[in-house]
């Protein structure tokens, strides 16, 4: 299966890098330090170049995958586009819809997506680079929620749809990281 060669090759490049983290991300190709040339999962984009869940199509983003926790505690943003997440312009954030659909690819992990349930417009935002995040990560936890989207069985896998510039969220990872695939549309 498609999915379990790009798991390989990314558990080989995140095991060479600091952070243990690699990703497939092919609307960056040709920024520095971006590495596209990733067989296996330009492979698996191709395979499944798009998901369509409750009649809504999203189109194949990035996949990423961690061997180690990256992020223990949330940090509530929204998305600046569909693509990577964070190389939209934040300027016409309000006037967009960014839909994403979040599938674990894990066999083994569960993915947590905490967000808030919280109407934008009612909280303080702050930028921090192409990211929009709540300005008062504690005050906004306060209206904090969870999901958890379990690992995946098989030729099953499971998901979570949400407008990801509308809602604040954030991943966390267990003790032992991630490897998720990013679906989305980004809408003016």
């Amino acid at each position: 299966m498609q999915v379990d060669a790009a798991e390989c090759e990314l558990q080989r490049h995140a095991r060479a890098d600091d952070q243990r983290c690699w990703g497939y991300f092919p609307s960056l190709t040709g920024q520095p330090g971006i590495r596209t040339n990733l067989p296996a999962c330009a492979d698996f984009a191709a395979a499944l170049p798009e998901v369509t869940a409750a009649g809504v199509t999203y189109q194949f983003n990035f996949l990423r995958l961690s061997l180690r926790c990256q992020s223990p505690e949330p940090a509530y943003h929204l998305d600046s586009d569909a693509a990577t997440a964070l190389t939209g312009d934040p300027a016409t954030l309000y006037r967009r819809l960014v839909g994403r659909i979040l599938l674990n690819l894990s066999t083994t992990e569960e993915r947590t997506l905490h967000y808030l349930d919280l109407d934008i417009s009612a909280a303080a935002l702050t930028r921090q680079g192409c990211y929009v995040r709540a300005a008062d990560q504690a005050e906004a936890a306060r209206y904090a929620m969870r999901e958890t989207i379990p690992p995946r069985s098989g030729r099953i896998t499971h998901g979570i749809t949400f407008v990801a510039n509308q809602v604040l969220h954030s991943g966390v990872d267990g003790p032992r990281g991630h490897f998720v695939a990013a679906y989305g549309y980004d809408r003016s």
